[in-house]
């Protein structure tokens, strides 16, 4: 591939001195990327200056300063094309300046090593993958608008974060975005765990991104109230077989907290009963880890119901998939009249808020039973609700 630079000198009006002298600075390009530096030369009248040529209109020794800043640059650019140098804009410029030069081994691109390394890894999960997938695409649009396509790990710093920042909170008139802060911060903490990864592999010495803070903005958790699932509960679903199973599936993670990947793929044997209870063991995806909750009676119903079907299929609840049962799940929205966005993750935070802490479940127990592994996790679920308020209002009451 051929090499090509060019060098331009300019008066750069931006960093005007304070006896009003006009910096000149030298702007190269190598295969379409770019370093500017100063050459330490100043001009007092811009009108001297001539656009065209680059120099002084005059005879001036500032005219042979900047021909020997040429000429170095362009030895500079000779010594690493005839000593087996990588051609790249970092090493021109410390070959120029005197740094050190970049090891060819970490010349990786961006994208190839998230090809390499993340996408189609079997250590992670299929929604973990969809969420690099989508992180990616983003990071994709964003180099393709400030023609950055080819761009390579050691290349990747704070202003490259920062300007993806932008993109994904402003867009721009190729790519409109109106992404909610909270899934700004996955794609950062997505793009994050691949530069880690490539620490890992040695190809970077620290991440950028310990320089950047992600800006955290409260979630607002959405669940039903009593009332709603009392509702949605009693409501026919116009007898539609299909929807009162998507019910069941929504209710049985009312009752028990569990979320939709840890439910959809209980089987038979992770359902154990003592002489009294029935008691759900198995092990979270999310955290990998084992645990043992207490099944509530209405749980124990739809175990119940479904239980010819789980002969056949050898799985506790019937089988679909969380993109379709969400669909579904808009549906009995609109049929039940209930206005909040209804997804399945919605009935995980009705159990850890109407169902638990709104009957003075502790939040200790709630955390238990939701396979917390911090209590922490557990409190942003201790949202004061009006039955809330009711029962310490009727409590008092009695006091007063």
């Amino acid at each position: 591939m051929i090499k090509n630079m060019t060098i331009n000198f300019f008066l750069n009006e931006k960093r005007i001195k304070m006896n009003g002298e006009i910096p000149i600075y030298a702007r190269v390009i190598l295969n379409r990327e770019k370093f500017e530096l100063s050459t330490k030369l100043t001009l007092k009248n811009p009108n001297d200056w001539d656009e065209i040529t680059q120099r002084l209109k005059t005879k001036s020794p500032l005219n042979k300063s900047l021909a020997a800043i040429e000429h170095d640059l362009d030895e500079s650019y000779n010594f690493l094309k005839y000593n087996n140098k990588v051609l790249s804009i970092t090493n021109l410029k410390n070959q120029f300046l005197g740094g050190e030069y970049e090891n060819p081994k970490l010349k990786v691109f961006l994208i190839e090593h998230y090809e390499k390394n993340i996408k189609g890894n079997s250590l992670y999960e299929v929604s973990t993958q969809k969420s690099f997938n989508s992180a990616i695409c983003h990071l994709k649009n964003f180099m393709t608008s400030t023609n950055k396509n080819h761009k390579y790990l050691s290349e990747v710093d704070l202003k490259f974060i920062n300007d993806f920042e932008y993109f994904l909170c402003n867009g721009n008139e190729s790519y409109p975005m109106h992404l909610m802060r909270n899934s700004i911060n996955k794609y950062h903490i997505k793009f994050k765990t691949i530069l880690n990864k490539a620490i890992e592999q040695k190809l970077l010495a620290e991440n950028p991104y310990r320089g950047f803070k992600i800006k955290n903005v409260p979630g607002r958790l959405t669940f039903l109230t009593s009332d709603e699932l009392t509702s949605l509960k009693k409501h026919s679903l116009g007898n539609n077989k299909c929807l009162q199973r998507v019910r069941d599936i929504f209710l049985f993670s009312v009752y028990t907290g569990l979320r939709f990947t840890d439910a959809i793929s209980l089987k038979e044997n992770n359902i154990q009963r003592d002489w009294k209870n029935y008691w759900i063991t198995f092990i979270q995806k999310k955290t990998d880890e084992q645990s043992r909750i207490s099944m509530l009676n209405k749980a124990v119903e739809i175990f119940k119901k479904y239980e010819s079907e789980r002969k056949m299929t050898g799985y506790v609840l019937p089988r679909i998939t969380n993109q379709k049962l969400n669909v579904y799940l808009k549906v009995i929205a609109e049929l039940v009249k209930i206005e909040k966005p209804l997804t399945h993750h919605v009935a995980r935070h009705t159990a850890a808020t109407t169902i638990f802490l709104e009957n003075d479940i502790s939040m200790e127990v709630t955390g238990k039973q939701l396979g917390h592994r911090s209590i922490r996790s557990t409190q942003i679920y201790a949202k004061v609700t009006n039955k809330m308020l009711q029962k310490s209002a009727t409590h008092l009451n009695k006091i007063l």
